[in-house]
């Protein structure tokens, strides 16, 4: 086991709260980009009833994924998987990590939640669909912490953090539903609903997507 264990985050856990929910001291977090994976909408964590379709995450070497690290003990790692539940924890080679601050700490393992499909085919019966649609509250919580990774690291920011995060995920489409509470108010529950709704309309390759997202 290295010194040091960092978990990295490529979806809700790029949140400052969401990931303090199973890990209270992961307060700080820092901005990277990691080649040689891909995000998508795949991941289903093994549901059996109506659920959500989750950011999920392989192997590709033509493809990059940003996110943050942040420091966990070796003892937090179990309740981590517990909640990953689904997903596998595979080592990313250091030489896949490009960091966006001043971090530095060669002696550590950085891990990653993966999903594991026989082939690449296979991808396709895991997209959202009406059972297991994307759902706005999860967008929220993902891009709101890109939101803060730009707010607190410079080099983020000028890289456009979650303009990347956006254009680097795979598979959006129109099953996507908005179950943020009080929709026709959503800065009641999101005070961020404006601007996540902003970078979505903006950055999203299909420009069609975000008007077809529909009330639950």
């Amino acid at each position: 086991m290295k010194k040091n264990n960092y978990i990295f985050g490529y979806g809700s856990l790029i949140e400052k709260e969401s990931r303090m929910r199973t890990t209270p001291d992961a307060k700080i977090a820092h901005p990277v980009i990691v080649t040689g994976f891909l995000r998508g909408w795949f991941a289903r964590t093994g549901a059996h009833t109506l659920s959500t379709t989750f950011l999920g995450c392989i192997r590709d070497k033509a493809s990059l994924v940003n996110g943050v690290v942040y420091k966990v003990s070796a003892a937090e790692l179990p309740s981590i998987d517990q909640r990953e539940s689904g997903y596998t924890r595979e080592l990313i080679p250091h030489d896949k990590l490009e960091f966006l601050s001043d971090f530095n700490d060669a002696d550590s393992a950085f891990w990653v939640y993966t999903n594991s499909f026989e082939n690449r085919d296979e991808l396709e019966n895991y997209f959202p669909d009406k059972n297991f649609p994307i759902v706005q509250s999860y967008v929220d919580i993902c891009i709101n912490g890109c939101l803060e990774i730009e707010q607190a690291f410079e080099k983020a920011r000028s890289m456009e953090f979650t303009k990347m995060f956006i254009q680097s995920t795979q598979h959006w489409n129109t099953f996507w539903a908005n179950d943020r509470i009080y929709p026709r108010r959503p800065f009641i529950h999101q005070p961020n609903a404006n601007t996540i709704d902003n970078y979505l309309k903006t950055f999203l390759v299909n420009k069609t997507l975000f008007d077809q997202i529909y009330i639950e």
